[in-house]
């Protein structure tokens, strides 16, 4: 499973800092959940005064895709 770290180094030390998790796709069938997650990482990682913000006072980890065998293999949750 992939995770990607965004932080931006500043005065608030890194043990300091509390965390954000980030997740997507636990279920395969979400796909609309990708087009957000896509969103959210590019705001976060853009020059946006607010997203600079919460970079140098979060680590934000993020799992774009919590379940990739299970969207790869087309396994839709269903009752």
């Amino acid at each position: 499973v992939d995770l990607l770290t965004i932080s931006e180094k500043s005065e608030v030390e890194e043990n300091e800092r509390k965390c954000i998790l980030l997740t997507a796709r636990v279920h395969p069938g979400e796909t609309q959940a990708s087009w957000a997650m896509q969103g959210c990482i590019q705001f976060l990682t853009s020059d946006d005064p607010v997203a600079m913000l919460l970079r140098q006072r979060y680590t934000i980890h993020v799992v774009p895709m919590l379940n990739p065998d299970g969207v790869i293999n087309g396994h839709y949750r269903c009752s």
